[in-house]
């Protein structure tokens, strides 16, 4: 490959010396030589690493398959890999419950090259509709499990001086748990001795961070929505200094991933960071799974009217107040017409105040709440449409899903929307319109979504004619296949550029 570039040589020389194993990538000797994690020059983020978090358990000698011959001559990456073992890839999620990026995450697993990698999962929760689906061959890690196991051995020695020192730990303190949350992480690291770690989400990052640059494993973050939405509203407490780490971990990554471009342009400004920094891949579409899903589910009920899905999360910055106000819009200015049917499709903090909102305007005939759905597929496709009316949004999963399904979306104008028609090689659909997009109106909120309902319900022909660009876009650009190569490439990148910078670090 071309980015191997002129570390052939290099890579050789470096294999001849060292086995493959992050062991060996942090100095060229053992990781981790005593009780505390060491750091690499200045402290990481203000924290001196070796004397804030716990003591990670020491590595194990590296097994001898990873150990190359001697005289190994590389003619390109793959014959370099051909000779290793697969590359041990830790993947960082919060739980496996049914959102975007746990989806996303979850396709990763399943489609991941096992000749070439050999992923294993670390949750913070053990928890989520699709963690059964977790491949068999993954390993599952989990921080809440740790801590079980912790607090049960404390118990072990119940003494007045240990009592008095189990309250003190169980004190909140600022951070406590995220350096407990590190040090877990970078345990992990250092027993499975990752080559590779992938984290998803900026609460993953936060952690990911410190950890890999104290085990010295290379690291390749994604940034799933634009930040400066984002992070101001799931960030928490102490959001300067989230913000001060989030750009130190990412400018320290191998490789930044951000699933648009806008999500790029966004993040480059929102960090500081030059715009080089991130390298663009939208999510995939498994669209074979979504058939083989709708084909062997149950069918959900419906009547003749004209229905149209809303599926995800019920918060404010997803916007499902729009549709309910877009539905009294089309009472009052169609009253000559039946009012479409609303399936509400997710759960979430706001969906007790929609439903009283509904109840109140007299709507819960035509917007019916189905609440969480472990495979929204079904109820997609044998819909009319399907609405997005989130306010933000870096690649949503739900409009990717209704492409391939052939199913007209509905969505507000937000940037991700707008950019839909750079993504496509092919010019046959490359620059085409498809989805109907609606404006934000501050003087009435739901007349341009009314209007635009009302719109695709009647232009046929139109609306027949973004539906298949929108099926083509999703099935052949967007496909799972040449997503995959792109996040391996991007990974293997990652693993073969510290190789080589330790290579540079020999005598």
């Amino acid at each position: 490959m071309g980015w191997m570039g002129g570390s052939r040589e290099c890579l050789n020389r470096l294999l001849q010396h060292r086995p493959v194993g992050p062991r060996y990538l942090t100095h060229g000797v053992p990781a981790v030589t005593t009780g505390n994690i060491p750091t690499r020059g200045p402290s990481h983020h203000g924290l001196r690493l070796q004397t804030k978090y716990p003591r990670p358990p020491k590595l194990r000698k590296p097994p001898s398959q990873t150990e190359l011959p001697a005289q190994t001559s590389f003619h390109d990456q793959e014959s370099a890999l051909k000779l290793m073992r697969p590359i041990r890839l830790l993947v960082m999620i919060s739980s496996m419950d049914g959102g975007g990026s746990e989806r996303q995450t979850l396709l990763l697993l399943k489609h991941l090259d096992r000749r070439r990698f050999a992923p294993e999962l670390y949750l913070l929760h053990r928890t989520g509709s699709l963690l059964d689906q977790v491949p068999a061959d993954v390993p599952i890690h989990c921080f809440e499990d740790a801590q079980s196991r912790s607090r049960s051995s404390s118990t072990m020695w119940n003494t007045p001086i240990t009592k008095v020192v189990s309250r003190v730990k169980r004190l909140p303190l600022p951070g406590k748990i995220h350096r407990h949350q590190v040090a877990d992480v970078a345990a992990v690291l250092a027993q499975r001795q990752i080559d590779v770690l992938y984290d998803r989400t900026f609460h993953m990052t936060l952690i990911a961070g410190p950890a890999a640059l104290a085990v010295g494993v290379p690291r390749v973050s994604t940034i799933v929505s634009p930040p400066s939405r984002a992070v101001p509203l799931n960030a928490g407490r102490f959001l300067s200094i989230k913000k001060r780490r989030l750009r130190d971990a990412y400018r320290q990554s191998e490789a930044v991933i951000a699933v648009s471009h806008p999500t790029a342009r966004d993040a480059a400004a929102f960090y500081q960071l030059p715009r080089s920094r991130f390298v663009v891949v939208a999510n995939p579409v498994d669209s074979d799974l979504l058939d083989q899903s709708v084909a062997t589910s149950p069918v959900p009920d419906r009547d003749n009217r004209y229905t149209i899905a809303c599926v995800g999360r019920i918060s404010a910055e997803k916007g499902q107040m729009e549709l309910v106000q877009a539905m009294k819009k089309l009472r009052s200015d169609h009253s000559d017409q039946p009012l479409p049917r609303i399936w509400m499709i997710g759960d979430g903090p706001l969906r007790a105040t929609l439903q009283q909102t509904v109840r109140d305007e007299n709507l819960d005939g035509s917007i019916e709440f189905i609440g969480h759905v472990a495979q929204p597929a079904p109820w997609i496709a044998i819909a009319d449409a399907v609405c997005i009316p989130s306010y933000f949004e870096g690649f949503p999963n739900v409009m990717l899903e209704s492409m391939a399904l052939g199913v007209p979306v509905i969505a507000r104008s937000i940037d991700v929307v707008r950019s839909l028609g750079r993504i496509a090689a092919d010019q046959t659909i490359r620059g085409r319109t498809y989805v109907t997009t609606f404006e934000s109106s501050t003087a009435e909120m739901g007349f341009d979504l009314a209007r635009k309902i009302v719109r695709t319900r009647k232009n046929s022909t139109a609306t027949r004619s973004k539906t298949t660009s929108a099926r083509r876009l999703a099935r052949q650009a967007l496909s799972i296949a040449s997503g995959m190569a792109r996040i391996e490439r991007i990974l293997l990148k990652a693993f073969v550029d510290r190789l080589a910078e330790k290579q540079r670090q020999l005598p």
